[in-house]
């Protein structure tokens, strides 16, 4: 070994060892602050690395290793330090079930106990599908957010977005909905569905594949004109979404109107319309509850479904039309514990995947234990490559060769 590879050695040691011990903290405002999710954050800290020649190659390894999965970096030194000492351990971890008591049991080993209890309490709060997101506040609280409201990517037709949405980004009324699964051509086909506005005093969405400019440019003039509300919601076909116009009328609890079943464009675009609460942005229209027919429809489907390019399209149609999105709100000054929590969730979302091994004493999880072996692999097989380091502009820069 050379000089600078001992060194390296012995200061890794010193590092991974201060780590363990918990020797490293946060401290601001009075409060300390421990996590076993921060050793790349006290590596690139450390004194002792700051002129090494590995510097570089250590931080992209460590970094690759942190965004895989969060913490495992300290895992990727330990096991590089071993490969230095030809230290070749017998692994006697095994497979262990993937259940939830498994789950909790290995987030609280590696989290302290206010982030462990926290997650573990909005993941009760929000059942294993939700969606989990983390944002700061001015509250002085912790507050927990649960939104079920169906939700489809759809955009306004962009010469009728600055009409309605240049003074508000959304607006919730009721709504006289209907869908048509085709491109309208002339304004004409739509004057049936405006007239029955005017005559309900109702404003009203209409969904359809695309407008011509004339028949746009015309209607517009004819809503601005009688002081009729129409927003012509615009999607053409797309072949990874087929179902969106399907899902958004079984929400409505209507049909979709399609030239293909021989509907009349200018008679069923009103007899199979609908009254509906929803509410509108430019690029999306969200519903105030899910249905409950077409989630059942969807599991049915999902159960019955042997493909697994088809099973991922149905489990995204699900995820839309019946979400569960939670929103966690955390003060300002606890900026620690949001980084922590989404450290957290990101472990609980590779273990419920991957699963976990198990010794003796201790739970790992398999994703964690894979990507570190592979990567610490990796860097060892770099270092001991490099066969010259040449020292530029007074130790201040390192060129590897």
């Amino acid at each position: 070994m050379n000089k600078e590879i001992i060194k390296l050695i012995e200061d890794l040691k010193k590092v991974n060892k201060s780590f363990i011990k918990e020797k490293n903290k946060i401290v601001s405002t009075n409060k300390v602050f421990k996590s076993k999710f921060l050793f790349f954050y006290y590596f690139m800290k450390s004194e002792y690395f700051k002129n090494s020649p590995y510097r570089n190659i250590l931080i992209n390894y460590f970094n690759k290793s942190e965004k895989i999965f969060p913490g495992s970096s300290y895992y990727t030194s330990v096991k590089l330090l071993d490969k230095l000492f030809k230290n070749i351990q017998v692994s006697n971890k095994v497979s262990t079930d993937k259940n939830l008591d498994t789950l909790f049991d290995y987030l609280q080993s590696i989290s302290n106990e206010k982030s462990f209890n926290l997650l573990k309490n909005i993941l009760l709060f929000s059942g294993p599908d939700a969606i989990i997101n983390c944002e700061l506040t001015k509250n002085k609280q912790i507050s927990v957010h649960k939104n079920c409201k169906p939700s489809y990517n759809i955009n306004i037709h962009d010469s009728f977005k600055s009409v309605y949405f240049s003074n508000s980004n959304t607006t919730t009324k009721t709504f006289k909905v209907s869908v048509f699964d085709g491109f309208i051509e002339r304004e004409s086909e739509l004057m049936p569905f405006v007239e029955e506005l005017h005559k309900d005093k109702i404003p009203g969405i209409v969904l359809c594949r695309g407008i011509s400019d004339e028949a746009a440019s015309h209607l517009k003039r004819i809503l601005l004109r009688n002081r009729i509300y129409l927003y012509p919601y615009v999607e053409k076909f797309n072949n990874s979404d087929p179902f969106l116009f399907k899902d958004i009328a079984k929400n409505l609890g209507t049909n979709v109107v399609s030239t293909e079943f021989c509907d009349n464009v200018y008679k069923d675009i009103v007899s199979k319309s609908i009254d509906k609460k929803l509410t509108l942005s430019h690029d999306k229209i969200i519903f105030n509850k899910k249905n409950e027919d077409l989630i059942l429809e969807l599991n049915n489907q999902i159960k019955d479904n042997k493909n697994l390019n088809v099973d991922e399209y149905l489990r995204k149609r699900k995820a839309r039309s019946s979400p569960n999105n939670i929103t966690v709100y955390i003060p300002n000054d606890e900026l620690n514990l949001l980084n922590e929590l989404k450290s957290l969730i990101s472990c609980y979302n590779a273990c419920a995947t991957s699963g976990f091994l198990k010794d003796e004493n201790n739970i790992f999880s398999k994703k964690c234990e894979a990507i570190t072996d592979i990567l610490s692999e990796s860097l060892y097989n770099t270092i001991n490559n490099i066969g010259l380091v040449v020292k530029l502009n007074e130790g201040k820069k390192w060129k590897h060769i």
